[in-house]
């Protein structure tokens, strides 16, 4: 079986008018609210939505010898290629193919051409463009030798200016596509008409780049092969017949996907349910790389309608770089501030293996990691995959990475004076919770060393159960006198401690009586002989809290005392801060 073309180069073609100054003098991502594609308004406005109408040439060149009718080619293609399109775009494009005609060129085909990558049909090209006078949106023309390959081109792309001056029509446009007689019916050696070229090569044209490991080669010739992802119609080297789906991050690219249908995860840990192609909800989840100018995509593929010939399911993984310097070779004269953009965008599989694999695609209960991040599938159904993102984790949490409070917090956990918040794994710290009276105790009464689990029960707090969790700490710090509850008796272990209640316990816990000062009204939030005055500015004077807004100086005495705040608070009052 021959591979998919070798000649699905993705050629790219920017007509006149590109000399503006908006993409040179701006952000190439701007018109992106998402800032995932470069020029994104050219990318997606000219050809990707609505109708896009496709004119079917035959090219009889010197050495073909297959027989083609235009007319009998547009009517497969609508009946099989027109449905793919809408299914993949969920019904936001529709190519309709149209016959043209036939006619002659000098253009001699063969193997060798193919294999080299070497231009391919260009009289089949001008002759094509002579007699084309519908003005369609792009021309697919197919020669009459038994091959399966091809190349497309983009056509009017002007980043810069966008549409001033860009020619949107065939033959001005240079747009099309060119096929072997196998990519469009039944020739000798094939068992089925190689329709995944012709979608290939319209991926081109609607500015799609190639997605490829970078680690495969051909052994006949060396050359690098761009076809061994076989999860993507613009790659799938060992998919034979009909087409398979594409990237999300194409369908984005194409405008087909809003940024409703993509999250951004850069921080912290987050479960997303991602759904397949056709289904409401997130169809991507876009994490940062370590750099800018590249990202990974993960996506749900479910082996169903279109995607049944892929040679797996599960959550796809792919890196996109468009990296000037690193990852494409623009066209000399290109403005230097151009990153990679459409068909010279670098697409890898995320981990890339060679030959064809799917290592980058992970199943239930698979773990990969990805950029700074860890990603597991944690449950799945008919159309959707659950993933879970965390932060790689470098030190006891997981949940806590690039967190503000970060040393603090794994300074106190170091101690023991925090066991986590999610037993028993207790891998993480739970950093935005806010911090309860039980959670209170448990935090002073281990830094303290007082934690004693045998110590009898003596039920000096009619809300604290015997039984519950906090009860030792709970009743070891009234005795210590750091709290005495409430008038009426109660503790109220699950209140949320705030501000003023922090400075009390901290105060009385950590400083010593002489060293408790007097309050002068430091703070113009805190009311003059407000019950907790002297122990927020006792807090100040120690270096445990600067307040929370500096002109004028303020406390916010009501404000809840989150996790990682109380983390720095009782490293501070220690003085164990890394």
């Amino acid at each position: 079986m021959q591979r998919l073309g070798t000649l699905g180069l993705g050629i790219l073609v920017l007509m006149a008018s590109v000399g503006g100054t908006a993409g040179a003098a701006g952000d190439p991502y701007a018109a992106d609210p998402l800032g995932l594609v470069p020029f994104i308004d050219t990318a997606h406005q000219v050809y990707s939505s609505g109708t896009d109408t496709w004119e079917v040439w035959v090219c009889e060149v010197a050495n073909g010898s297959e027989h083609l009718d235009p007319g009998a080619i547009a009517s497969t293609l609508n009946t099989k290629i027109t449905p793919y399109f809408e299914w993949l775009s969920e019904g936001a494009y529709t190519p309709v193919f149209t016959a043209g005609g036939t006619v002659g060129s000098d253009d001699v085909i063969d193997q060798a051409a193919f294999e080299q990558e070497q231009a391919f049909a260009p009289g089949c090209g001008d002759a094509v463009a002579a007699a084309s006078s519908s003005r369609p949106n792009a021309a697919l023309i197919v020669v009459d030798v038994g091959f399966d390959g091809g190349y497309g081109t983009l056509g009017g792309v002007c980043p810069e200016d966008p549409f001033t001056g860009c020619t949107v029509l065939f033959p001005a446009n240079s747009r099309r596509a060119v096929v072997g007689a196998a990519s469009v019916q039944l020739v000798d050696g094939f068992s089925a008409a190689q329709l995944i070229t012709v979608a290939h090569e319209m991926g081109h044209a609607l500015n799609w780049a190639h997605s490829y490991t970078g680690l495969t080669f051909d052994l006949g010739t060396g050359e690098l092969d761009r076809y061994d992802n076989p999860m993507d119609v613009l790659s799938a080297g060992a998919i034979s017949g009909g087409p398979i789906g594409t990237l999300a991050y194409h369908r984005y690219e194409a405008g087909w996907l809003s940024p409703a249908d993509v999250m951004v995860h850069d921080s912290g840990i987050a479960n997303y349910r991602l759904v397949a192609v056709g289904n409401s909800g997130t169809q991507m989840v876009v994490i940062p790389g370590p750099t800018p100018g590249q990202f990974f995509t993960l996506e749900t593929r479910r082996r169903t309608s279109f995607d049944s010939g892929l040679p797996t399911g599960g959550v796809a993984v792919h890196h996109i770089d468009h990296r000037r310097d690193v990852a494409c070779a623009i066209p000399q004269g290109f403005p230097p501030t151009w990153p990679c953009f459409a068909t010279l965008t670098r697409i890898t599989p995320e981990p890339a293996t060679a030959g064809g694999g799917t290592g980058h695609v992970i199943g239930l209960d698979d773990t990969v990691s990805v950029g700074l991040f860890d990603v597991s599938i944690i449950a799945a159904d008919q159309t959707s995959f659950t993933i879970r993102v965390a932060r790689q984790q470098s030190g006891r949490f997981v949940d806590d990475d690039g967190n503000f409070h970060e040393p603090n917090i794994e300074a106190i956990a170091a101690l023991g004076i925090t066991l986590g918040c999610n037993p028993p794994d207790n891998d993480r710290y739970c950093p935005a919770s806010p911090v309860t009276r039980a959670e209170m105790a448990a935090f002073i009464i281990r830094a303290l060393d007082e934690e004693n689990p045998n110590a009898p029960y003596r039920g000096r707090f009619p809300d604290v159960d015997e039984e519950a969790w906090y009860s030792q700490v709970v009743e070891r710090l009234a005795e210590l006198g750091i709290t005495t509850g409430y008038d009426d008796g109660t503790f109220r272990p699950n209140n949320i401690v705030t501000r003023a209640e922090m400075a009390a316990f901290i105060t009385r816990a950590f400083i010593a009586p002489q060293d408790v000062v007097t309050a002068t009204g430091l703070f113009a939030d805190v009311p003059a002989n407000a019950w907790y005055d002297d122990f927020a500015e006792t807090l100040l004077d120690q270096g445990i809290t600067n307040g929370c807004f500096p002109d004028p100086l303020l406390y916010c005495p009501e404000d809840e005392v989150l996790r990682d705040q109380m983390a720095s608070f009782m490293a501070r009052a220690l003085g164990i801060q890394p």
